[in-house]
């Protein structure tokens, strides 16, 4: 599956130049050119390199190739056709370029346009999406019980970020480091907000071949967009698992369709009783308590102490999360 707006077209340009510029090939007459015409030879860049070459009817010195390009794009780039640069056009993996997002949907970017995969008829565990008490969960994404998620596409590479359930925790990230930007690992990023880090380690091993480097100077697309602009790392399968793969295998242990969102309405019951019983302890001090009812806040950890955003992780975060139980 290719981007829609990847074009290709076949391109020359001069190796005797100092400088390399690509000219589309045109559908017209070309003998016209000098380039490609015996008038070639009036060229100074050619007079410096052919004097032992034979006379021809067109420029020895004139190459062509195929290039790709985006047509999206507002400059035109052409990138040779072996360029391993565009892999990322003509696979499914295009579906995370901020380019093509925006073009499809200008100004739309929230946590509820997810980006869509292609799916089979029947699959209606994996094509849903829901709002759970107000959090998007997406059912054809894998879900690790630390919450982050992974799209695996057809041929095993994998798109890694956090869900909406975190991000709505968070509310703000002032900081994001990768702890891993390349080879095998387990996936690491840390979230700073309000001095603390939060390190989120994906459970399974990869080979991380990208990082969004634009959430180093944008975290806050993380927790705007955490299913398409806020995504962390591409990854292949680790090459420990063999030459061969499978879906289930890059799977193991994630949570996934209509069981994700099972999972995530017990979240949400587990996360709102842990900031009720937070709220408790401190009516024992003479604050106010919230109401009974209702739902945790948007950038809960701001209402929290150190001692208890630590707790927080721990049950919910850490890579093996002590409240999770497996479904």
């Amino acid at each position: 599956m290719r981007c829609p707006f990847l074009r290709e077209a076949q391109v020359k340009f001069c190796c005797a130049s100092e400088f390399k510029k690509l000219i589309v090939r045109s559908q017209g007459d070309e003998s016209s050119e000098r380039c490609s015409s015996p008038a070639y030879v009036t060229c100074p860049s050619a007079k410096q390199h052919c004097e032992d070459l034979p006379s021809q009817d067109h420029c020895p010195f004139l190459q062509e190739s195929l290039c790709q390009y985006c047509s999206a794009a507002s400059v035109v780039k052409y990138v040779p056709y072996s360029n391993p640069s565009l892999t990322r056009c003509g696979t499914s993996s295009h579906r995370y370029c901020e380019l093509l997002q925006t073009m499809q949907s200008p100004g739309l970017l929230t946590p509820h346009d997810v980006i869509a995969p292609e799916l089979d008829p029947g699959e209606d565990d994996a094509s849903g999406y829901w709002l759970v008490d107000g959090i998007q969960t997406v059912g054809w994404l894998h879900y690790s019980p630390n919450h982050m998620w992974a799209d695996i596409d057809e041929d095993g590479t994998c798109h890694i970020g956090i869900d909406a359930f975190l991000a709505k925790v968070l509310g703000k990230i002032d900081r994001l480091t990768f702890a891993t930007t390349g080879g095998e690992h387990n996936p690491a990023a840390s979230l700073t907000v309000g001095g603390i880090d939060f390190q989120m380690i994906f459970p399974g091993r990869m080979v991380v071949s990208a990082v969004n480097s634009h959430l180093r100077a944008d975290p806050g697309r993380v927790v705007a967009d955490p299913y398409t602009l806020g995504w962390l790392f591409e990854c292949k399968p680790a090459t420990t698992a063999g030459p061969t793969h499978k879906d289930s295998d890059i799977a193991r242990g994630l949570i996934h369709g209509k069981q994700a969102h099972d999972w995530m309405q017990d979240e949400t019951g587990r996360l709102t009783e842990f900031a009720q019983e937070r709220s408790v302890d401190r009516q024992a001090k003479g604050q106010r308590m919230m109401a009974d009812g209702g739902m945790f806040s948007d950038d809960l950890i701001k209402h929290l102490s150190k001692e208890e955003i630590l707790l927080l992780y721990d049950e919910f975060f850490s890579p093996r999360p002590s409240g999770y139980s497996d479904h």
